[in-house]
């Protein structure tokens, strides 16, 4: 071992003893109970009106990200409206804060209400209700995650950023035969591609991402989809294709964590995984299919995007036809990491490839445009034959 590993290990070692000293608390997984009472929550959550373009209507959008559901985390105050239905779910479900039991029950039936507790997503402490993990309306669906506050205590569903809903609205929804989500966290591209695929697969290496996929695909109703443990595609047959791929690896350059140790680490370069990702791109897409990867794109000074996906598709990136939806990031941030590593960031990019077999077209699309509407929907689908 090498001075420099030594050194890189013992930094290591210090911070995970210092980060499991913090205060922090075990949450349990959401949990799976009947199913017409699921049901029955998810349909007064509609009714409340508490859907995507009731929350971008309350809390505004921004203009590449979509809803900015960390407004309520982020503003000193939030001043919400206690007899508005939105108000007091995004209080709940995003905030994070409690609420006196009457103020949901205007909204809710008692039998939801008791639903919600068992399935966990609430907690009553006297006559108020909280909730420890996070619910959001995402393109049609429910979707459960931990909360944005770091939580060494668990191995933590990343919470729907802004990512998820750039990604989730800018996938060409034409049918599917089969299709696969890499690294599928709390489950929301495989159960948004559930809708116009046969079947869908969802791959994630951390089993709590696992249990949240699961109930979320049973609070949404969906059975097409299967969630498998596995480390990216190990656990597949090496035989076994797909015509759609979608992935949100981890990205962050991380000095303190390996890649894929949390929902945030890509390891050092942060590309750990979406190297292995893109690299598995040849083997796994059918002819017809396309990959839509958002990720962090670390690249090199001097380099670009098009050199960069041709070294990992093993120099036969013309091959492919490409729409690249990436901006520059030259101040960009890791801030989830302990030991973020900072190089030259001169030319990173961040945002959405999307690739499928074809003439070798590279097309740089994204702009000073807006990506999303006033109702929180995506303005702009990467779709290869109209764009």
């Amino acid at each position: 071992m090498s001075l420099t590993d030594f050194i890189y290990r013992k930094l290591k070692d210090a911070i995970s003893k210092a980060r499991n000293a913090r205060n922090s608390e075990a949450v349990p997984s959401p949990a799976i109970v009947d199913r017409k009472s699921m049901a029955k929550f998810i349909t007064e959550l509609r009714a409340c009106g508490y859907d995507l373009a009731g929350c971008a209507k309350r809390l505004g959008v921004i203009p590449r990200c979509g809803v900015n559901f960390s407004w309520v985390l982020n503003c000193d105050t939030w001043a919400s409206a206690e007899a508005d239905p939105v108000d007091t779910l995004l209080e709940v479900f995003i905030g994070g804060y409690e609420v006196p039991i009457s103020r949901l029950t205007a909204h809710l039936s008692v039998a939801s209400l008791d639903a919600a507790l068992e399935m966990r997503l609430l907690e009553k402490d006297g006559e108020m209700l909280k909730s420890r993990v996070s619910l959001f309306p995402c393109y049609g669906k429910f979707i459960a995650t931990d909360r944005s506050e770091k939580n060494p205590a668990i191995n933590q569903v990343m919470w729907l950023f802004h990512e998820s809903f750039l990604l989730g609205g800018m996938v060409d929804r034409s049918p599917r035969r089969r299709a696969i989500d890499l690294g599928t966290g709390s489950g929301i591209h495989a159960l948004l591609a559930s809708d116009h695929c046969e079947s869908v697969i969802g791959l994630d290496v951390n089993p709590r991402a696992i249990e949240f996929s699961r109930f979320n695909a049973a609070l949404n109703g969906i059975e097409n989809v299967e969630f498998i443990l596995s480390d990216l595609f190990n656990s597949l047959d090496p035989a076994m294709t797909f015509d759609l791929l979608t992935s949100n690896p981890p990205y962050v350059p991380d000095l303190a964590a390996e890649a894929g140790d949390n929902f945030w680490s890509g390891g050092r370069e942060g590309t750990g995984i979406l190297r292995r990702v893109i690299e598995a791109i040849p083997s796994r897409l059918d002819e017809d299919g396309v990959a839509n990867i958002i990720s962090l794109y670390p690249l090199p000074p001097r380099t670009n995007m098009k050199d960069f996906f041709n070294q990992w598709l093993g120099g036969k990136v013309e091959s492919y036809d490409v729409l690249d939806f990436t901006w520059p990031v030259p101040r960009y941030r890791g801030g989830w990491s302990e030991m973020p590593y900072t190089p030259d960031k001169s030319a990173w990019r961040w945002g959405v490839v999307s690739l499928r077999p074809g003439s070798g077209k590279w097309r740089e699309v994204a702009s000073e445009r807006l990506f999303f509407r006033d109702d929180g929907s995506c303005s702009l689908i990467a779709d290869h034959d109209t764009l």
